[in-house]
């Protein structure tokens, strides 16, 4: 992977200080394009190609084009074949000399024909225009800003902190980080700096100093309409993932898995040991039995005989992770699994270059349990009003009786009928612990409705972590953790080939007799041990119940109620939460992790 940043003027010191910025995304070459009125930055981080030939900025024959490119292009020897036969000419053997001549060739319908996790800018120099796009699952990030006069892209948001624009806080991503953790799929943290979505290219008029196109070139859908048996569809998984691993073995560097003992990351580590010898595995040891998965991930790691490595963590390795966090997360950022994603990345780095990760898994073939909750949840709110306030009451005497809110949550979903995206992104949330939690704090997100367009609710939830839970969290968590150590995260499941594969599978088949995705461990059902396709998903989370209430307690409490530079929400709200948490009757840890993160990035990126 590769850190790019640019502008629509020249000033070379500017573009040096912004791409030093990024030094941990490419620490190994770095190169600049300063003329014809634009500034180009790049780093690289040398994974094809390790000589001085792939250097970037990149150019054709005449030096009329020429790219900063972040990703991979998974079928570029295929392509190279076809653009050298039209007559172009090569003079490196990367990836990124396929999408200059690609260009050159079929203009913007390059990203039709291409296969990866792609950020790019290509400056026309004929044309005098930046093509910007973004892969089509939002695998690699790109942002932009855009005034009457300047034009600024990056790729992360640290380059805006420190370019001479205003930092205002986007108040509508706030409240959507608050209740969810991350930004949305096309704004930043920041008012001004916008997210070039995936799937979408933009191409900006260097002479009018406007944007003359913002387009999506690709749309995530769910036809539904393959017709074939249980075992056909499971042979294409098979077949189809197998493919996808293949392709993302192709480097000059070594390669490695993270192994979580999880069914998705046990599956592409099944594979890759069909094809890389002395396979090296990574994962985390937690310090609370309940969060630990290690000992699933040695039982993989040792039926596929790789080469193991093992890394154990306490709360005090994260108190000491999290005053880097906000540096390398430069937008708020609230899945605490961000940290043992670090601290796993790390120990990777150390032994490659480039790790392969089983995420998208669970969002293509129906793996998490909320989504069967859905289904239920809807059947609930949608019961007699007489019915709902009998369950509210019967919850209400079962707390009393426990001690603990723990089925308080429920009782948001006993009121009023809610449309199914409502319900949805309550039950996303890790807000709405009680029914007097309002439901206004959702009205701002009335467009998330557009996802849920199709008749099935499973099929609803899925659209909406493809497109939006996805880039916006998962992928946004891995590669800002991955890139902080110059490690390059290849994600197999999310090969568009595989994902379009997967959305013409019914739903009704990827959930059945209670088995969360079923076709999937079953295509793999004589590769993988039952103890890990059929055992209860843990999620790859962190302890933070037990340390907001012990280890962490007043570490956390002072970042949180002490902090006075603004004032965008109650403390005497959160006080009460806090209590609650205390007092072990509720869980909002993941709540104040957010507002801790939250506060720490302020002080590191805006006092």
């Amino acid at each position: 992977m590769c850190g790019i940043v640019g502008f629509n003027w020249e000033d070379r010191g500017k573009v040096t200080a912004l791409a030093e910025l990024l030094n941990h995304r490419g620490p190994e070459q770095q190169g600049f394009h300063v003329a014809d009125g634009v500034s180009i930055g790049h780093k690289r981080l040398c994974i094809l190609d390790l000589s001085q030939k792939g250097r970037q900025p990149l150019y054709n024959e005449d030096r009329s084009i020429c790219i900063s490119y972040n990703g991979e292009i998974y079928n570029f020897k295929q392509l190279r074949e076809t653009l050298r036969q039209a007559g172009h000419h090569f003079t490196s053997a990367t990836d990124t000399e396929v999408l200059v001549h690609g260009y050159e060739q079929w203009g913007t319908d390059i990203l039709s024909k291409v296969n990866g996790q792609f950020a790019f800018c290509i400056f026309d120099q004929p044309k005098n225009l930046f093509f910007l796009a973004r892969d089509r699952l939002g695998i690699r990030p790109l942002y932009y800003y855009a005034d009457e006069e300047k034009f600024i892209f990056g790729s992360e948001v640290k380059v805006f902190l420190k370019s001479d624009i205003k930092k205002k806080i986007n108040q509508e991503v706030l409240d959507h980080y608050m209740l969810f953790g991350n930004s949305t799929s096309n704004r930043s943290i920041l008012e001004d700096v916008h997210k070039l979505p995936p799937a979408h290219y933009l191409v900006y008029d260097l002479a009018s100093k406007k944007i003359r196109q913002r387009q999506r070139y690709w749309q995530l859908s769910f036809p539904e309409d393959i017709n074939a048996s249980e075992n056909e569809i499971t042979e294409q998984i098979s077949r189809k993932l197998e493919s996808s691993i293949e392709k993302r073995l192709i480097a000059d560097v070594p390669l490695g898995a993270f192994l979580s003992g999880g069914v998705d990351s046990s599956i592409i580590v099944a594979i890759m040991s069909r094809y890389v010898k002395e396979l090296k595995t990574f994962s985390i040891r937690f310090d609370y039995p309940e969060f630990n998965e290690s000992r699933y991930a040695k039982i993989i790691s040792d039926k596929f005989h790789t080469i193991h490595y093992e890394i154990a963590f306490d709360a005090g390795d994260v108190k000491n992770l999290i005053g880097e966090l906000p540096y390398y997360y430069d937008e708020p950022f609230g899945d605490p699994s961000m940290v043992p994603t670090c601290l796993v990345s790390r120990v990777a780095k150390e032994e490659v270059t480039v790790s392969l990760s089983g995420t998208g898994g669970d969002e293509l073939f129906g793996g998490y349990p909320r989504y069967r909750e859905l289904v239920w949840l809807r059947k609930i709110n949608r019961l007699p009003t007489v019915l709902k306030l009998t369950l509210n009451y019967m919850i209400d005497f079962a707390n009393v009786f426990l001690k603990k809110d723990k089925l308080s949550k429920l009782q948001s979903f006993l009121g009023q009928p809610e449309p199914a995206y409502l319900i949805y992104l309550k039950l996303f949330s890790y807000m709405f612990r009680s029914k007097h939690e309002s439901i206004d704090k959702l009205a701002a997100f009335k467009y998330l409705a557009e996802y849920f367009c199709y008749e099935d609710d499973l099929t609803n939830a899925l659209n909406f972590d493809c497109s939006e839970y996805l880039p916006d969290c998962l992928l946004t968590k891995e590669d800002r953790a991955s890139m902080a150590v110059s490690l390059e995260a290849r994600v197999p499941f999310l090969d568009h080939e595989l994902v379009e594969f997967a959305g013409r599978i019914p739903s009704k088949m990827k959930i059945q007799k209670g088995i969360k995705k079923y076709l999937l461990k079953k295509a793999f059902a004589d590769v993988l041990p039952g103890e890990i396709l059929y055992r209860r998903k843990q999620g790859f989370g962190v302890p933070l119940v037990h340390y907001f209430r012990d280890e962490l307690r007043d570490f956390a409490c002072r970042e949180i109620f002490d902090f006075n530079e603004y004032n965008y929400y109650d403390k005497t709200f959160l006080r009460e939460l806090w209590n609650d948490h205390q007092s072990r009757r509720s869980d909002y840890s993941r709540l104040f992790w957010s507002i801790m993160m939250f506060n720490l990035w302020y002080r590191q990126w805006m006092i």
